[in-house]
């Protein structure tokens, strides 16, 4: 908690250092109005719902305190979400603790605890990212433990409700969430504690087959073009080429196959498969859901991927697995046998999620017209558009979630430490291209994972699925797939927490395979204990650093107040009771007097604002308010999609405003 009470009573201009997102004051604003009687409006003229609910609740309790004092309410949120940072941190280190060794746990949770790229997102900027992280790890922990118990446990059917309604809180707290919740539950009503070897180097084949294909058909810019398209295929062959291969009997069967017997039933399965993707992807794009479906496409990708697969299964042969009956016959039986305990399960679980989050939906759409939050429509309908600043230029690696710089990509944290590795390696060699050494790096990277989850008879692999990291994989993966296939614009880092969670929960594993191996040499002192020592100094000091950087306890007379200098500046040029658009303008709804901000790009605006944008009577809209002021950057609100078709004209510039945008001020003028 040090960094949380030494922030919290920082000056004021060192405490806004913060909060240095724009996006955290639409949840400030929303509720000082909820609490002042005008219901959930960031503008008290349209009602929106464009935040996630349970961080909400957090912020009602706090805000009461605005009345107050502004600040007041700001300072205590700090040591909130610092709560939450360390009850995350406490119950990552009790569950990492239950299966690793204690140094590894210590340093996983020490290191989710207090390192700057990690708590810069989970902890700082006052969203809702630090009870979302909370309630993922607690899920998480208490689905481990209800896994790995006795099968004829009595309070089976009251743990699972239990579990079901973190369930729904965690949903609750960061809606796609919900990707995460849905996989472990998958996890623990069919009761996956192993994946075969060969299952999950099919996944792997196949992912690889899929990129291949598109690259060479369409090179890196139509892979980029086409990203809507490339993750359906990816997800839909995910999914039933292995359900393909087993029914085939590749992974199982009551008799051993030779050679030849693999390759015809791999062959088989593959041809079944592909008839399957091909039907549904070419419905799909006929139904628009898709941008492309290509032919040659589907050609390549089964040529390349029949070839790999055939290989993997001729060279993993030894390990396919011996069943007393034929796949088809195994699965009927387990139908049988466990229909019924996997419906009352699915039932017990799934019971208090529909509950919190159906009675949710059905509020919001009673309330504000729509059973989601405006925003992530709002974020969807963005990737419609040619010219929006919304959407920044990606690279091939970008669509792959692989992210080479540090902050909003995936497993950013992970890959932007092996990109700098990979520059320094290709720095003496001028010929060499970072991206594919990164990609040798990250390929050499995995492979040495899997042989160290392999080793000692695969010790480490039974820790991993008794952790139930493939879930949370499994999870982050559909996560982003969502997020990519959908055409989501302007993620953030905190939309990955999850990804952040399994990096670490994932490298503490390894951590457990070095410190079991060291600490067996009979020394003294125990090696474990000098490297946990030195490294949760360095993590202490660095994290020190970086609190003291952020919020300095001293600041310069003539800066005390530098954080309102837009605000002072806005009420000079305006009257009071102004209506002022601003795309973004949560500082500045929350610090302003007597004036009203309205929110331009829709996130925290009203579904009706949303619908007058897409069908282009947004000028309409904004004229019944009446706006008065239009407060942004020229090239924004002038050129770019949507505000320049429906703000260009109606602009009358006033000057510059002096402050940390730099944003120009217009009359906002109503014609005739």
């Amino acid at each position: 908690m040090a960094g949380s009470i030494f922030v919290s009573v920082t000056p004021a201009n060192s405490l806004m250092n913060w909060y240095n997102v724009d996006d955290a004051f639409f949840y400030y604003k929303v509720a000082q109005n909820v609490l002042a009687g005008h219901g959930f409006t960031f503008d008290q003229i349209n009602f929106s719902n464009g935040f996630h609910p349970l961080w909400m609740v957090v912020c009602l309790g706090v805000f009461w305190l605005s009345r107050f004092n502004l600040l007041l309410p700001l300072r205590v949120l700090v040591l909130v979400s610092g709560m939450f940072n360390v009850a995350t941190s406490l119950l990552l280190f009790r569950f990492l603790k239950r299966h690793l060794h204690i140094a590894a746990a210590f340093i996983g949770a020490l290191l989710w605890g207090t390192y700057p790229a990690i708590f810069n997102v989970s902890t700082v900027l006052g969203m809702e990212s630090s009870i979302s992280v909370f309630f993922i790890i607690l899920l998480l922990s208490k689905a481990a433990s209800f896994l790995n118990r006795q099968e004829l446990d009595p309070h089976r059917s009251r743990d699972l409700i239990l579990l079901g309604v973190i369930g729904g809180l965690t949903i609750l707290a960061r809606l796609d969430n919900l990707f995460i919740v849905a996989v472990i539950g998958i996890f623990l009503l069919f009761k996956i504690k192993k994946i075969p070897a060969m299952v999950i180097f099919d996944l792997i084949a196949i992912t690889v087959s899929i990129f291949v294909a598109w690259i060479l058909r369409l090179g890196s810019e139509g892979v980029l073009a086409h990203k809507l398209s490339i993750y359906p295929m990816l997800m839909l062959c995910l999914l039933v080429r292995p359900v393909a291969f087993y029914f085939s009997g590749c992974y199982s069967g009551n008799k051993p196959l030779n050679r030849i017997q693999m390759v015809y039933r791999t062959s088989l399965a593959w041809v079944v498969a592909f008839g399957i993707e091909y039907v549904t992807l070419y419905v799909l794009f006929k139904f628009n859901i898709t941008t492309m479906f290509s032919n040659s496409i589907m050609l390549l990708d089964a040529a390349i991927g029949l070839v790999i697969v055939v290989i993997v299964h001729l060279l993993l042969l030894k390990w396919s697995a011996k069943a007393e009956h034929s796949p088809i016959n195994t699965f009927w039986n387990w139908v049988k046998a466990q229909w019924k305990r996997v419906v009352l399960d699915g039932v017990a679980y799934g019971a208090p999620i529909a509950v919190l989050v159906g009675s949710y939906m059905i509020f919001n759409k009673v309330t504000f017209g729509s059973f989601s939050p405006v925003s992530g429509q709002i974020k969807h309908w963005w990737s419609s558009m040619p010219n929006t600043v919304y959407a920044r230029s990606v690279s091939l690696l970008d669509v792959l979630g692989l992210s080479t710089g540090g902050g909003n990509g995936p497993w950013s944290i992970l890959t932007s430490k092996i990109y700098q590795a990979a520059k320094f390696v290709s720095k003496p060699f001028a010929s060499l291209d970072n991206n594919l050494v990164f990609v040798i790096l990250l390929a050499v990277g995995a492979i040495l994972f899997l042989l160290l989850m392999k080793a000692q008879n695969g010790k480490l692999a039974r820790k991993f699925f008794n952790m139930m990291i493939p879930a949370m994989l499994i999870g982050c993966i559909i996560q982003i797939t969502y997020y990519f296939a959908t055409g989501y614009t302007h993620t953030r880092g905190w939309y990955w927490m999850a990804e952040m969670m399994t990096i670490i929960i994932s490298g503490s594993l390894v951590l457990d395979g070095i410190f079991s191996r060291v600490d067996q040499a009979k020394l003294k002192i125990k090696p474990s204990l000098v490297f946990t020592s030195l490294i949760g100094l360095v993590l202490v000091i660095n994290h020190m650093q970086f609190i003291s950087r952020l919020t300095p306890m001293s600041v310069p007379e003539a800066k005390q107040a530098y954080y309102l200098a837009e605000v002072i500046e806005v009420e000079f040029y305006t009257e009071p009771g102004s209506q002022i658009g601003m795309t973004g303008g949560g500082l500045m709804a929350y610090f302003i007097h007597d004036r009203t901000v309205v929110n331009l790009d829709g996130l925290i605006n009203s579904v009706e604002y949303f619908n007058a944008m897409k069908s282009g009577k947004a000028t309409q809209f904004l004229d019944a308010i009446p706006l008065d002021y239009v407060f942004g950057k020229p090239y924004m609100l002038l050129e770019s999609d949507p505000y320049g078709s429906f703000l260009k004209d109606r602009l009358e510039e006033i000057g510059y405003i002096r402050g940390n945008e730099g944003f120009t001020l217009y009359k906002y003028r109503i014609l005739e």
